[in-house]
């Protein structure tokens, strides 16, 4: 990719983001081109070229699967309040396009599924899925991964301030995909070291997961590799720059060889979570990792073990 074709990219990244964090608020055309400094008039097909999806099939999507994840962990709590939160002025509108997405109504849905996945998202049909909703659903393209639940060494539930990231995204399938990984925070390396936002042994490295690899087709799974940054840090290029709110987040510690990811994750949402006292609140759930190795090198080897924190922002139950 030019350098043109890089900044287009992280403009649009830079739409995804403020469309994530304000889901639940009006986001017109003209309000959301205004971010990534386009022009109204020529927005729609920029994103659509970019992300394969128009800002109004990606904010629909968004609202969508949020509403879900509400259906699941907020049982008790009704579906116009769940509608509204997730920038739905009309529950008739809600209604009707839920079905759409799901086959069933959010009543239904919230009846017949089960919160197995890994954010709290029940399993649906969709590009890549069987074509039934079960309890034991998984994705077609995970088979060699090792999902049976894994235990923590440890689990705390901590209050966290406010992270500022820069992050290099990547759009599309990654399960298990050690060189993959590589490739981004070689990047991000690449463009941070010059800055001195980099210190071996000490500099943390966070992958935000955007969506539920359960409910969405593999060309469109969002990730972002990110180090911290001084919030008045400024970006360029293909790395561009999110912010965490403060929260409550459980962390559950692991060690953990690249299959093995997807056990941890099940067993924080499926052994942990339901003794804990606590449920998923609404934000992203994002790992840790400390550079525990501070001599290597990205070498493009694989088959390695990571130390790796997983964050799930929580409320009580």
């Amino acid at each position: 990719m030019n350098e043109r074709g890089t900044e287009y990219r992280r403009r649009v990244n830079r739409a995804m983001d403020y469309i994530e964090s304000h889901i639940s608020e009006p986001l017109p055309l003209e309000r959301v081109a205004k971010v990534a400094c386009f022009s109204r008039y020529h927005f729609h097909r920029i994103f659509y070229a970019q992300v394969g999806e128009t800002p109004g099939q990606f904010i629909q999507r968004l609202r969508l699967e949020k509403a879900a994840r509400l259906l699941l962990s907020q049982r008790s709590r009704p579906v116009t309040d769940i509608a509204y939160e997730c920038g739905f002025t009309d529950t008739a509108a809600f209604s009707r396009a839920f079905r759409v997405a799901w086959r069933v109504s959010p009543t239904a849905f919230r009846n017949l599924s089960t919160m197995d996945s890994k954010d709290g998202t029940a399993h649906a049909s969709a590009d890549g899925y069987s074509g039934v909703m079960s309890n034991s659903l998984r994705r077609n393209d995970m088979s060699h991964l090792e999902t049976a639940p894994l235990a923590a060494r440890t689990v705390q539930v901590l209050e966290r301030p406010e992270l500022t990231l820069a992050y290099v995204r990547h759009t599309g399938p990654y399960f298990g995909d050690e060189l993959l990984f590589q490739k981004l925070f070689g990047k991000l390396f690449a463009w941070a070291g010059p800055r001195d936002l980099i210190q071996r042994g000490e500099t943390e490295t966070v992958i935000i997961y955007h969506d539920d690899p359960d409910s969405v087709a593999p060309e469109k799974l969002r990730i972002s590799c990110c180090i911290p940054v001084p919030a008045e840090q400024e970006v360029s290029g293909e790395v561009g720059k999110l912010t965490l709110p403060a929260g409550r987040y459980a962390e559950a510690e692991f060690r953990l060889n690249a299959q093995q990811f997807a056990g941890a994750w099940n067993w924080v949402f499926g052994v942990w979570m339901p003794e804990s006292g606590y449920q998923p609140a609404d934000g992203l759930c994002y790992e840790r990792y400390r550079d525990s190795e501070p001599e290597a090198e990205i070498d493009g080897s694989t088959g390695h073990h990571f130390d790796v924190t997983i964050c799930v922002p929580v409320i009580p139950l």
